[in-house]
């Protein structure tokens, strides 16, 4: 969230929040911010895909390999009783 609230006021404008509020551009002037704060933007956005996919994977695998109820249980499904 900070990254793209420093990509979007690098040019010191305020950010206006659909119309409502503005936000205003507290931190600017700094060399390469756009750029920057881009570049960590998008580090983070790949990081949380990965965690996700990771995060599904991991109930994939406790389904269909280890044969628990926690994807049911995920689900909001009552496991069967053995």
């Amino acid at each position: 969230m900070a990254s793209g609230y420093l990509i979007s006021t690098a040019d010191g404008r305020s950010l206006d929040v659909f119309g409502l509020f503005s936000v205003p551009a507290i931190l600017t002037g700094l060399p390469d911010q756009a750029d920057l704060a881009g570049e960590v933007h998008l580090v983070l956005a790949i990081a949380l895909v990965t965690l996700a996919a990771v995060h599904a994977l991991a109930a994939l695998k406790h389904h269909f390999i280890d044969r628990d109820a926690t994807l049911l249980r995920m689900l909001g499904r009552r496991p069967a009783r053995r």
